[in-house]
C-alpha cells in the first residue's frame, strides 16, 4: 500500500509534535529536518520551562485548548515515563477593570476549571512574597504549572525515532520545488559540509510538507508577505532567594499585567561559583520587544532588562536583595491578533505551515501537532480551524500584492 512521504521542516515543539502525531496516526514515512540540533539554544522552544496557564481573559477558546493540551501532556508523561509537567498553581494578580483577571475568572467558572478568588488578606497570608498594593482582584488556579520545555523536546525526539521516524539535524532547507501537483515535492537542504569531496546539498522528496520554522518563517515564505513580526524578549533568572519561600511547594507561578514568573527550579545555563547548579527564580515580561532578525545575535539590552527587573522587585520585595544571575533572550513570532496561523499555502495545498505562536504557543504543542496531522491526513481536527486561517488577513495580503508563491 502506498504511503505518503511527509517532511516536516523545523524540530521545535510544533514540528516534533506533528511528527509524533503523524506516526501515531499510522504514517510511516515521516522525516523531520532541523537546521541546527533539536533543542538548540536559539530555538524558540528551547529552555528549562514554559508556563502552562488557562487564563486568557474572556477568550474561552484558548482556555478550552489548554484543557485539551494538558490532557495530552499527561498522556505523553504516562507513555514516556518522563516528568514533563509540574503543577505549581498559578496566581493572577490583577484589578477588576484590567480586562484580564476578572474575565479569566468568569471563563474558568463557566468551563468548570479550578479557579478560586482570593481576598487580599487571604492572599497575603498564603503568599506573603508579593506586594499587593496595586491589585484588587486575585485568583489562584491549582492546575497551572511548568512544562519542562527541553525535556518535552527530547522526549518527543526519542519517541519519534523509536516509532520509526527520521530526524536530520544540521540540515537547513534552502529551497522547495514543486514542478506539478502530480509529482513529488522536492526539498533541497544545505548540510554545511563544504570541504573537499563533500556535496553540501541534500535532496528529499515528499508528497506533503509541514513548515514549522518558528522565527525563520520569512526565509522560506518571503513571497507570501505574512503579517508576522519577530521580536526579542528577555528572561531573567534570580539567585540568592530562600528556597523555603520561593520553591515549588510554597511559591506559585504568577501573572500580573505583562509580567509572569515561576517558582525556583533548576536551570542548567549558569552555575554559581563553579559549584553545582542551583535553582533560580525565572521571570519575564510578555510585552513585545524590539524587532529582530532571527540570525542576528546581540547582547541583552541593559535598559530593557533593568526596567523589567525594577518592576519585578516592586512586585517581589525579596528580589531587592537577590542577584540577577543570568539573562537569556528568546524570540516571538507575532501576528497582529496574536492568534496562530495554521493553514496551507494558497498556491500549493500540499504545503502546510504553522506560524505566529506569539509567545504563548508551547503549551499547545501536542494539540497543534494533532491539528497539523489532521490537515495532512484530511481528518477532523480536534479544534475548529476557522479562527486560525490565513484568510483573516486577506486585506493585508492584498495590499502587499504578493507574487505567485515560490518557496525559496
Amino acid at each position: 500500500m502506498f504511503q505518503e512521504r511527509v517532511v516536516i521542516v523545523g524540530a521545535g515543539i510544533v514540528g516534533l509534535s506533528t511528527a509524533y502525531a503523524l506516526l501515531k496516526d499510522g504514517k510511516h514515512q515521516v522525516t523531520v529536518l532541523e537546521q541546527e540540533k533539536v533543542d538548540h539554544k536559539r530555538a524558540t522552544s528551547h529552555g528549562i520551562s514554559r508556563l502552562l496557564r488557562f487564563e486568557y481573559g474572556e477568550d474561552a477558546l484558548y482556555s478550552e485548548m489548554v484543557r485539551l493540551s494538558l490532557q495530552r501532556w499527561k498522556q505523553l508523561e504516562r507513555h514516556s515515563r518522563q516528568t514533563l509537567y509540574t503543577q505549581t498553581g498559578l496566581l493572577v494578580l490583577g484589578t477588576e477593570n484590567d480586562n484580564f483577571a476578572l474575565p479569566s475568572y468568569k471563563v474558568m467558572q463557566d468551563l468548570d476549571l479550578p479557579s478560586e478568588q482570593l481576598s487580599r488578606r487571604h492572599c497575603k497570608q498564603r503568599f506573603p512574597q508579593f506586594a499587593l498594593d496595586a491589585t484588587n482582584f486575585l485568583t489562584y488556579n491549582a492546575q497551572g504549572g511548568i512544562l519542562h520545555a527541553s525535556q518535552c523536546l527530547q522526549t518527543l525526539r526519542d519517541l519519534i525515532i523509536e516509532m520509526g521516524g527520521q530526524i536530520y539535524e544540521s540540515c537547513r532547507v534552502t529551497y522547495i520545488e514543486s514542478e506539478s501537483h502530480y509529482r513529488p515535492l522536492r526539498i533541497f537542504c544545505s548540510t554545511g559540509n563544504t570541504g573537499a569531496g563533500h556535496d553540501d546539498t541534500v535532496r528529499f522528496a515528499a508528497e506533503r510538507i509541514v513548515l514549522a520554522t518558528g522565527p525563520w518563517v520569512h526565509r522560506l515564505l518571503a513571497d507570501l508577505h505574512l503579517p508576522v513580526r519577530l521580536t526579542r524578549q528577555y528572561l531573567l533568572y534570580f539567585a540568592g532567594l530562600p528556597f523555603s519561600s520561593f520553591g515549588i511547594q510554597t511559591f506559585p507561578a504568577f501573572i500580573t499585567n505583562d509580567l509572569y514568573g515561576f517558582p525556583m527550579h533548576s536551570f542548567s545555563g549558569v552555575s554559581h561559583g563553579g559549584g553545582p547548579v542551583k535553582p533560580l527564580l525565572k521571570a519575564a515580561s510578555h510585552a513585545f520587544g524590539t524587532p529582530i532578525d532571527p540570525n542576528d545575535i546581540q547582547p541583552p539590552d541593559e535598559r530593557v532588562v533593568s526596567q523589567i527587573a525594577r518592576r519585578l522587585r516592586d512586585l517581589l520585595p525579596a528580589l531587592q536583595q537577590a542577584q540577577l544571575a543570568h539573562v537569556d533572550a528568546c524570540m516571538y513570532d507575532l501576528t497582529p491578533d496574536e492568534d496562530f496561523i495554521l493553514d496551507c499555502l494558497p498556491s500549493n495545498p500540499r504545503i502546510i505551515f504553522a506560524t505566529g505562536l506569539s509567545g504563548h504557543g508551547f503549551k499547545f504543542g501536542l494539540l497543534l501537532g494533532e491539528i497539523l496531522s489532521s490537515m495532512i491526513c484530511e481528518t477532523t481536527p480536534p479544534v475548529a480551524l476557522e479562527r486560525f486561517r490565513l484568510a483573516r488577513f486577506s486585506e493585508f495580503l492584498r495590499q502587499q500584492q504578493p507574487k505567485k508563491i515560490s518557496v525559496t
